[in-house]
């Protein structure tokens, strides 16, 4: 058994795909509304990103899926990362040009945010990070009674600088929020399993997960008012996985490692493609590649 196994510190959210019942008004949405650039497209699947980074950040792939009749696991959010504040307030301009409405504004000490649903009712937020000063010194901030509070949608407007022109370069997947069955049983198999560190949380029916030193790239929590959530099935809209990537060959040998000692066997691994694919508790797929 590996004692104490984490997983590489370097490691961070590639990008998030999602299944979708309409491809062309969801790509619409995500290429006029959000900012997104099609960097390519089949016929059933639309990868997004920002064109100067060519990095995919967004994929919406069309099924011939169902809405599931209850509440299930899943995505609750995925946070688009921005280098700088003032990009917040002119993609918020943007926006509200084009009545979307905003689901939250708020923020907290390592992040400010306002937060929106997309067509088929994915929510999305618009991040940007606090300096990591501020929230990695333990004498400064304090995890256990952090607050997120509402703020008004002017904070960020104010901000604006320039014309909307798209996401920035520089634009990444910050972190999920995933929608749990079981909290305990979640934690502990991104924990144990896979090898990411908990973080310190003021929200009982929440977790905050994370590699190295950032506030979290996975969050868990359960449904409002303790709803008892059903295990997302294969033919479901919504999330079809989340793409993690590590930094070095030998951080995917270590994880297989530490599947295998932990007794994981439901996974599908390709040394020769470099890719680790499993699913969690909660029926939540998960893509492990190489940066």
């Amino acid at each position: 058994m590996m004692e104490n196994f984490r997983i590489a510190p370097e490691t961070r959210i590639g990008f998030v795909a999602l299944k979708v019942s309409d491809l062309s008004a969801m790509t619409d949405f995500y290429t006029k509304i959000v900012g997104f650039d099609l960097l390519k497209q089949t016929q059933d699947t639309s990868y997004l990103g920002v064109r100067v980074n060519q990095q995919v950040l967004l994929t919406l792939r069309e099924i011939d899926g169902v809405m599931p009749n209850q509440a299930v696991t899943g995505l609750e959010h995925f946070a688009i990362l921005l280098p700088h504040s003032s990009q917040q307030g002119t993609i918020l301009t943007h926006i509200q040009s084009n009545s979307i409405s905003l689901t939250g504004v708020y923020e907290n000490g390592y992040s400010q945010v306002f937060a929106i649903i997309d067509p088929e009712g994915n929510g999305v937020e618009f991040a940007v990070d606090k300096t990591i000063e501020k929230w990695t010194s333990m004498d400064k901030y304090d995890w256990e009674n952090e607050i997120t509070h509402d703020i008004d949608a002017k904070v960020i407007l104010d901000q604006k600088r320039g014309s909307f022109s798209g996401l920035p370069s520089g634009t990444t997947i910050g972190h999920v929020q995933l929608a749990v069955k079981d909290l305990q049983k979640t934690a502990d198999f991104y924990t144990k399993v896979l090898g990411f560190s908990l973080k310190p949380t003021g929200n009982p029916e929440e977790r905050f997960l994370s590699a190295g030193d950032y506030h979290h790239h996975i969050g868990v929590n359960l449904a409002p008012e303790n709803q008892q959530l059903a295990l997302v099935q294969d033919n479901n809209y919504g999330l079809d996985f989340v793409n993690i990537l590590l930094p070095e060959k030998r951080d995917m040998t270590t994880l297989v490692d530490n599947l295998q000692d932990n007794g994981y066997t439901n996974f599908d691994y390709s040394e020769a493609n470099e890719y680790l694919m499993l699913q969690d508790p909660n029926n939540i797929r998960l893509w492990l590649s190489l940066a």
